[in-house]
């Protein structure tokens, strides 16, 4: 198979998972929802910055669909959203990734994000319509790791 072929069944597969993501969502939620990729960031308190792009019209990144910014490319806007992290870096505040993984066999959503975070998870999987049964939650990323005295003081 050339990598035309490869790209063509790559996109049919892609397809075939936002119909099927959109059924599940529109089953669990009662609304037809396609599921989005992006970046967040979300304190303690549970405030929470996102900016997404729904998955079809995400950016393909070797085996993945990703948002093409930076936390950094955004920061002013989440501050400008929650204004008592004015005066914050952007590494100050729990933050966090959704990407989506290209397998036409097990399509998975994977959130990247620190430990502290996981008791938003419900609120992270609502904020970007990810489906029931194809998220991975993956806490080892150092990227995104925070010192414990920076977690506690934020929020």
């Amino acid at each position: 198979m050339d990598i035309r072929e490869k790209k063509m069944l790559e996109e049919v597969a892609l397809r075939n998972a936002v119909v099927q993501f959109r059924r599940e969502n529109l089953v669990k939620t009662k609304v037809a929802s396609t599921p989005e990729v992006g970046l967040f960031w979300c304190d303690v308190s549970g405030n929470m910055f996102s900016h997404a792009v729904p998955l079809p019209l995400a950016e393909e990144y070797g085996d993945f669909k990703i948002l093409d910014k930076a936390h950094i490319d955004v920061w002013d806007n989440a501050v400008h959203s929650n204004p008592k992290w004015k005066g914050l870096e952007y590494e100050d505040i729990p933050r966090g990734r959704v990407v989506y993984m290209i397998d036409p066999k097990k399509p998975e959503f994977i959130v990247y994000l620190p430990k502290v975070l996981m008791k938003f998870k419900n609120k992270i999987m609502a904020r970007f319509n990810l489906p029931v049964g194809h998220v991975r939650f993956d806490t080892s990323d150092e990227h995104y790791q925070m010192a414990a005295s920076m977690v506690g003081a934020r929020g």
